[in-house]
């Protein structure tokens, strides 16, 4: 394999920028780059450990930083690699990338250094994946997560599944190849029956692992002025949207992704719900109609100082039957809003003050209480990756089917040709029968540099 090298910090300005070297001719390139303080070559420095040296170029000092090699297969990667630690000045970083490529070194492709570490063994392909879902947690039970999936806690039932089809596989070769060794339903039957039990717990974590990974899709609704973007602003921190006392301000969709109480919520603010002439305003609120019907909370947001109006009760409407937050909103104006009614069909009605904070703390504490995993240890068992989940479905439907086959008493071959598809599925997890296309894939979805 060639040489790679890449940014393995964000391409922005900053007080650290790390360049990754990867290869069996790493340490030979760094010298072109860098020039240790104690006048060794990187083959001579000691492993894991820090060098300070001087970046120069075409006779010019541009940065002085630190370095470390780590030899194969003792890398993230399993190849000779170095690391420079240097100032996070972009010129600077992208002036020592390109003398690095001048030098013989290719520019990493999107995922190449985790690829590596798959293809040298250093990781199963479910702790690759871990790495990308670990880069762009935005929660810290996401984090944690991750974190557990690339410590190998899924991967390793991925592998004893694996283990066990192919032990069962075996059998049926074996009785297929000697007829005079039999099959005997009533020996693998329950084996058959554990590997679909340990599969269909794996599945139902995979409800609460999309939660995790995608969040929550929420629309905020409720007529003009009743303070829908102060809502939004309040969860977000800042002043995302425009609030204006003129009704019909908001008229496009914004949204924006949260995490509130512990909870990752993705949030769609719009125009308010209103019967309108102006053509735009219009189209906005049909589409924050239809956003709402595939939201899978409502925030419903009701103005307490004042009366219910006809157009309260049509965003209320909407809501009905649905899973929502009806949010009195305007708690510190004198209260006009008679609630008996609401309470008595919504179950979660709570007064806020979206312009003081006031009353956010009981959202936020529902919203951990209504989606909060609970007790669920996020610490890699939950599935939150896609491809994962599939391969998972794919191999219980076949484990299924071979078990009808058993019961039912088919021939050997059928309820092998079942089991064959089963561990195919469970080789694409493990890595051990994955198809190249497939690979690709996975690491296309990495950032340069990992």
């Amino acid at each position: 394999m060639q040489t790679i090298a890449a940014l393995a910090t964000p391409p922005l300005s900053g007080a650290l920028g790390v360049i990754r070297i990867s290869g069996k001719k790493a340490f030979a390139l760094t010298p072109s780059v860098f020039t240790a303080k104690n006048g060794l070559p990187p083959a001579k420095w000691k492993p894991r450990t820090l060098v300070m040296g001087s970046v120069i170029i075409d006779g010019a000092l541009l940065d002085e930083g630190m370095a470390v090699r780590m030899v194969a297969p003792y890398s993230f990667t399993g190849e000779d690699t170095v690391e420079l630690h240097l100032h996070g000045s972009i010129p600077t970083l992208r002036a020592v990338l390109e003398e690095l490529y001048k030098a013989g070194a290719a520019p990493a492709a999107p995922g190449e250094f985790t690829r590596r570490a798959f293809l040298h063994g250093k990781l199963s392909l479910s702790q690759a994946e871990a790495v990308a879902d670990l880069v762009t947690a935005e929660t810290r039970d996401a984090a944690r997560n991750a974190a557990g999936q690339l410590a190998g806690r899924v991967g390793q039932v991925f592998s004893e599944l694996y283990d066990t089809l192919a032990g069962l596989l075996a059998r049926f070769y074996a009785a297929i190849d000697y007829p005079e060794e039999d099959v005997a339903p009533g020996e693998l039957t329950p084996v058959l029956q554990l590997v679909l039990t340990s599969l269909d717990t794996l599945l139902a974590t995979a409800g609460k692992g999309l939660l995790l990974r995608e969040g929550l899709r929420c629309s905020i609704l409720g007529k003009p002025n009743v303070g829908k973007s102060s809502l939004l602003n309040a969860f977000v921190g800042h002043e995302r949207a425009i609030v204006s006392p003129f009704p019909g301000t908001t008229r496009d969709t914004l949204e924006e992704t949260v995490t509130v109480g512990g909870v990752k919520l993705k949030i769609i603010d719009g125009a308010g719900i209103r019967e309108t002439r102006d053509v735009v305003e219009k189209a906005g609120v049909m589409r924050v109609r239809g956003l709402a019907e595939h939201a899978e909370l409502l925030f419903v947001v009701l103005d307490g100082s004042a009366p219910l109006t006809r157009e309260d009760r049509a965003v209320l409407d909407l809501a009905r039957d649905r899973a929502c937050l009806v949010l009195i909103n305007k708690t510190d104006l004198p209260q006009k809003l008679e609630r008996e009614q609401i309470e008595a069909a919504f179950l979660h009605v709570l007064p806020v003050s979206a312009k003081t904070g006031q009353g956010l703390d009981a959202v936020y504490s529902t919203l951990r209480r209504l989606y909060d995993a609970g007790d669920t240890l996020y610490d890699g068992s939950v599935l939150t990756n896609e491809r994962q989940t599939d391969a998972i479905r794919r191999t219980a439907d076949a484990v299924r089917c071979a078990l009808r086959g058993l019961r039912e008493g088919f021939t050997p071959d059928a309820v092998l040709a079942e089991l064959e598809r089963a561990l195919s599925y469970v080789g694409e997890l493990t890595g051990r029968r994955v198809r190249e296309e497939i690979i690709d894939e996975i690491f296309a979805k990495f950032c340069v540099g990992k």
